[in-house]
């Protein structure tokens, strides 16, 4: 792909290069010279060894309508079937001149919207296996069930085309080499782990915009710096790859932060995507902590034990010349910071592993020092006002924000009542006011019934139950999930989450992490700051749509809120 390729065929090809290893998919394949150079391109040539050839014709449009013989919006100048069945012609002529020993090969089309729902009514031109809309392309929990998938409608074009026969035997790579070389001059090489190393970075540069970049350029020129940013400005994003380029370079890298889930996301992200690397440690500060000191934690630890015990102990094995030398971090890297420089005894903990001390020793931290302060705000401001005179790191903050639709983060700033701008521009195209919605609740009962219609109204459009996370103002135990949960409700708490189900956890558990859509439920709002960083924090956890159902007595302080912003 390039940077002007549109977001709709960016979704198919993510899903596409997850597909059987044995597949061939050609994406852009230009079809002007052989059909009397018109304007013909295939958006995707997918070669099943086993079954065929489909051609693929994308739409990217979040909305695509056919009235009165036209198609909308105006840009769609061509029925996009008609595009797919005269690439897929155009297409099999060429292939049978070039390549005649594949004549017998069935070739078949299809299109998707995957942004899109468009619904298909029985008729004599297009068969329903040829759409895959975005109700479809939404259900698939993985590339696997979306490659089956495709394999599916392939079959049913085949079986329902009297031209077409089903393929004898298999493919080999042999043949599949010759199909690609029929198609384009594409040479194959297995990257080694440098060429992996820069592909990342290109990739990730691209991902990227304009303001973030300078972090990563910042971190080769200086050993301290610390990055501030608004909830959704991609700070996680960006610390995975500082700290994954610098264990690339072989320093031993500890990639850190306060939760337990986004330390258990953030881990098996790396995993899955860059597999194991032995300079690199990554988790939730007190387990890694734990775990290289050799303390075993007791499974009934208070507060008190966390706050004051824990650290005792770690602070002791620190004393050790040995120990800090073997654990000592050569960049420590840490995410969500304020929840760990607000505790100052395990911010001491973590100062001891950083080789050279915080003076002369290489740290980035990446952290919302204003908005989501969830601990004790005093302490943090101390423990930045101390560190910043002490070593003077470069500073930079991230305005634009990566993550939410522009309704859902407008929505989180006012109802907030955070003043000033919070966010420069909003990365995410889309959304309107169906994305966001605010419920009064009289009674717990009213409550319950609210967040059951939202659950069959999501499921209705097609979200996966996955997609959907209940938060709440109390702990997850004490939430209305646990209570629906306990009354048959298909739900489970997100750290023990398997499957295809929604999940439910307190708001401080899920600092960090985000979801499709986010039901922030238990609503109490009082005159604490600390109340304002905690729905601040809720509502931003939602990339796409966000539902609230807040006690009808806090009216008021949300209205208080609102007035006091200065653009209200």
């Amino acid at each position: 792909m390039d940077d002007h390729t549109p977001p709709g065929e960016r979704d198919v090809f993510t899903m596409l290069s997850g597909g059987p290893e044995d597949w061939v998919a050609l994406h852009s394949l230009d079809l002007a010279p052989w059909n009397h150079s018109l304007r013909t391109e295939m958006d995707f040539m997918l070669v099943i060894p086993d079954t065929g050839i489909l051609c693929i014709e994308v739409k990217s449009h979040d909305n695509i309508t056919f009235v009165d013989d036209r198609w909308y919006p105006p840009e769609i100048k061509r029925s996009p079937f008609k595009q797919a069945l005269d690439a897929r012609h155009t297409f099999y002529r060429r292939l049978r001149e070039l390549a005649p020993q594949f004549r017998h090969v069935p070739v078949a089309h299809c299109c998707i919207f995957p942004r899109a729902v468009f619904d298909l009514p029985l008729n004599m031109s297009v068969q329903p296996a040829e759409l895959l809309d975005a109700r479809a392309f939404r259900r698939f929990r993985s590339a696997s069930d979306f490659c089956a998938d495709l394999k599916s409608r392939l079959q049913q074009l085949i079986e329902s085309d009297g031209n077409l026969r089903e393929i004898q035997g298999r493919l080999s790579a042999t043949q599949l080499d010759a199909i690609i070389r029929s198609c384009l001059p594409v040479q194959k090489r297995r990257p080694d782990a440098r060429d992996e190393i820069l592909r990342r970075e290109q990739d990730l540069n691209r991902l990227l915009r304009e303001q973030q970049k300078p972090v990563l350029q910042l971190v080769t020129t200086n050993d301290r710096l610390i990055v501030t940013g608004a909830a959704g400005t991609g700070k996680t994003l960006i610390a995975m790859e500082v700290a994954r380029r610098a264990a690339d370079r072989g320093k031993r890298v500890g990639l850190l932060c306060f939760n337990q889930l986004v330390g258990t996301w953030i881990g098996g992200n790396i995993a899955a995507t860059h597999g194991a690397n032995p300079n690199l440690i990554v988790g939730r500060a007190f387990r890694v902590i734990a775990e290289m000191s050799g303390i075993s934690v007791r499974t009934d630890a208070t507060s008190d034990y966390w706050e004051n015990d824990f650290p005792n102990q770690v602070l002791e094995r620190l004393t050790d010349p040995e120990f800090a030398a073997s654990a000592a971090f050569d960049l420590l890297v840490l995410d969500e910071a304020q929840d760990l420089l607000s505790r100052p005894r395990l911010w001491e903990c973590l100062t001891g592993l950083i080789k050279g001390g915080t003076t002369t020793g290489s740290f980035c931290l990446f952290g919302d020092f204003d908005n989501q302060v969830l601990g004790a705000r005093e302490a943090l401001n101390a423990a930045l006002a101390t560190l910043r005179a002490a070593t003077h790191p470069a500073m930079y903050r991230l305005t634009e924000n990566c993550r939410n639709y522009r309704i859902v983060g407008e929505s989180a700033v006012r109802l907030s009542g955070l003043q000033g701008p919070v966010y420069d521009g909003y990365l995410r195209a889309g959304g309107s006011i169906a994305n966001y919605d605010i419920f009064f609740y009289h009674s717990v009962h009213e409550q319950r019934q609210k967040v059951l219609e939202w659950l069959r109204e999501f499921a209705g459009q097609g979200y996966h139950p996955a997609e959907i996370t209940i938060l709440s103002f109390r702990s997850a135990e004490q939430s209305v999930a646990a209570s629906l949960a306990a009354h048959g409700t298909k739900l489970r708490p997100a750290w023990q989450s398997q499957g295809d189900v929604t999940t439910y956890a307190s708001v401080h558990a899920f600092k960090g992490m985000e979801n499709k859509i986010i039901i922030l439920t238990d609503v109490v709002l009082g005159e604490a700051e600390f109340h304002r960083d905690l729905f601040y924090t809720g509502m931003t956890r939602a990339c796409e749509t966000l539902r609230i159902a807040c006690d009808a007595a806090s009216r008021e302080t949300l209205a208080k809120w609102l007035s006091e912003r200065h653009d209200t």
